[in-house]
């Protein structure tokens, strides 16, 4: 009977990159027996035989706190040998999971929350430092009681000194590399650039919308393919209020919410892929996940300037970095390249190779695989010792 492991999240959709496409995948290839607790996922993707115990979506932020709770019961129910949660809102559910099972635990860090929490607009501004003070409270409390935690990035781990965790990096799947021969873009009316990800202004939302209006009055049949949720009712009305105001609405499609498939179809029909992310401490040091998949498909980049976006960049010579908050650069830049689409196409060619080779997710799954294997291993070895 294989070990069980049940993936836990009260904020993911089921099919979220990292937590189902990539490490719920890879456990389940290596012969584990696999459950996900998740927020519903309109986008109804193949769970390859893993089992999947999906939730509603919270209609308010009261009712996602809710979540967790059901998360629990969902989770007591399954049994497992090990579970892995994926929210720091979880770590109060979890440690009475960890009470009441006995079982191992592994926390997967996302991203820098306390960096996360000082940039959210909903807590006020005078408190968020001391929420963020708080959760580090809580969370060095909680990892006394974690067997493991996986981070997404190594920037994270000046927060778990001591701690037994393993990085694993956010790079792309291969799994859908193959696309970039398999579809054929469609000849458009004119140069299409794309985002894909979650939509908000940290991570340069009304920019690119600024952007397209300022590249129109030259290139009339410039596109922009937003591919992804907006992360706020607030923001949403604010980018519709703007496409309204500069007048391109022709210009702009919003998909919303779509599958992995779709993601990799709208960049591989763009000509340049942007990742115009604000300076703000929680990107700085995180990898550049948008730009490694434009990459893969073969596609030249415009991204911010952060040091290591820049050092990556200069590695794989696929685009241009620009201080993002200034207009006149970003234009130039877009410019630059759409009006070479031959050097254009080679930068592609270049950074798909090194995805190919080196920033793949499939470099990273092995070592994952082997964490588990050892968490595993030790919790069995402890048990026949007592």
């Amino acid at each position: 009977m294989p070990d069980h492991i049940c993936i836990l999240s009260s904020v993911h959709f089921t099919f979220d990159v990292r937590m189902f496409q990539a490490e719920a995948r890879s456990l389940a290839r290596a012969g584990f027996k696999v459950s996900v607790i998740a927020l519903e996922d309109p986008t109804n993707d193949d769970s390859e035989g893993i089992e999947v115990f999906s939730m509603p979506l919270p209609k308010n932020r009261f009712r996602r706190m809710l979540a967790t709770l059901r998360v629990l019961r969902l989770a007591l129910d399954r049994k497992a040998d090990l579970y892995s949660f994926h929210d720091p809102e979880l770590i109060p559910a979890c440690l009475l999971l960890k009470l009441f099972t006995g079982v191992p635990l592994i926390y997967d860090v996302h991203e820098d929350v306390p960096e996360s929490i000082r940039s959210k607009t909903w807590i006020p501004a005078a408190l968020r430092i001391s929420v963020a003070r708080m959760y580090r409270l809580l969370e060095l409390f909680a990892i006394r009681f974690v067997d493991g935690l996986t981070l997404a990035d190594h920037a994270y781990k000046r927060y778990y000194r001591g701690a037994n965790k393993l990085v694993v990096l956010n790079y792309p799947l291969l799994t859908y590399a193959d696309y970039y021969h398999s579809l054929v873009p469609e000849d458009g009316d004119g140069p299409v650039l794309v985002y894909a990800g979650s939509l908000t202004a940290l991570r340069g939302l009304f920019d690119m919308l600024a952007l397209v209006r300022d590249l129109r009055t030259t290139r009339p049949n410039i596109c922009l393919d937003l591919v992804g949720p907006i992360g706020s009712a607030r923001e949403r009305d604010r980018a519709l209020e703007l496409v309204r105001h500069y007048g391109i609405e022709s210009n702009v499609n919003f998909t919303g919410l779509v599958s992995h498939d779709e993601v990799h179809r709208h960049i591989l029909e763009a000509d340049v892929g942007l990742a115009l992310l604000h300076a703000d401490p929680n990107y700085l040091r995180s990898l550049p996940t948008k730009m490694f998949e434009y990459m893969m498909m073969g596609r030249a980049v415009v991204v911010s300037d952060f040091p290591l976006w820049k050092q990556i960049l200069e590695e794989a010579r696929c685009g241009i970095a620009v201080d993002s908050s200034s207009a006149a650069d970003v234009v130039a830049a877009v410019e630059y390249l759409l009006a070479h689409p031959v050097e254009r196409e080679l930068m592609g060619k270049r950074g798909r190779e090194l995805v190919l080779g080196k920033y793949n997710w499939e470099c990273q799954s092995p070592d994952l695989v082997d964490f588990y294997k050892t968490i595993l291993a030790r919790s069995t070895s402890t048990c026949h010792n007592q």
